[in-house]
């Protein structure tokens, strides 16, 4: 939910013509980490199941893991976001 609203503030804010960029890499950090943990989650309840190269679990979790590759890395997210709480010299 938090990333979904994250996603719908940055969306309204491009939509009012006013910077979007750190609300989208809030929402983009938020969904891609909250993916990597959930399905990581799934795993180690799965066992050992859930590392089989067949399974929709392990499948499910390595494409949650390039979510934080794509589209921006989360450390580069993480940056931007920082840079938006540093107060001018």
């Amino acid at each position: 939910n938090a990333a979904r609203l994250l996603a719908l503030d940055a969306a309204c804010a491009k939509d009012e013509g006013r910077p979007y960029e750190v609300q989208a890499s809030e929402a983009k950090l938020a969904a891609s980490e909250a993916a990597v943990w959930i399905t990581r989650q799934a795993v180690e309840i799965f066992g050992g199941v859930g590392y089989l190269c067949e399974s929709l679990v392990e499948r499910l979790c390595r494409d949650a893991g390039i979510t934080t590759i794509y589209e921006g890395t989360s450390n580069m997210h993480r940056t931007v976001i920082s840079r938006a709480f540093k107060t001018p010299a």
